[in-house]
């Protein structure tokens, strides 16, 4: 094998692993939205079972709590089409290293690709969605108060 060969493998490697990386970025940020919206959760359903609250703003609490549940159901998704993409990516660097002695391995790469971006597009779309759901619950617990 010629330098020349390990060198090309390793230049085609590098791209998966810069998905990885920018997966990693969103996992990260995701993985916030998932601990804050967990915490309001418990926060809302603390404040619902307290007996000093009263039934307008259990009332409230209890329309908004939908809409929180759906959030983790979303953000929990996009989290798993990450780490979904996250793990064709590792397996296509893996399987791009690989060709060095292995090339009939090349044709899998095209598809562990394109799996990858198809989940990461899957993740922006619950994000997406989780967004339009944040604003419902955002309005909903603003719905009471009087405008300024």
């Amino acid at each position: 094998m010629q330098t020349d060969d390990s060198l090309q493998v390793l230049a085609s490697a590098v791209t998966p692993v810069v998905l990885v990386s920018a997966t990693a970025i969103l996992i990260s940020g995701i993985n916030s939205r998932y601990i804050a919206i967990a915490d309001r959760i418990r926060t809302l359903t603390a404040e619902y079972r307290n007996s000093g609250t009263n039934a307008a703003r259990r009332a409230s609490i209890a329309k908004q709590l939908p809409g929180f549940q759906c959030r983790v159901k979303l953000v929990s998704s996009s989290m798993l089409g990450l780490y979904f993409a996250t793990g064709c990516f590792v397996a296509m660097a893996l399987i791009i290293s690989a060709t060095v002695w292995r090339k009939m391995l090349v044709s899998a790469t095209l598809p562990l690709f394109i799996m990858g971006i198809v989940m990461l597009i899957f993740s922006i779309v619950c994000e997406l969605l989780e967004l339009r759901v944040a604003n419902s619950t955002l309005f909903a617990e603003i719905s009471d108060l009087e405008p300024r």
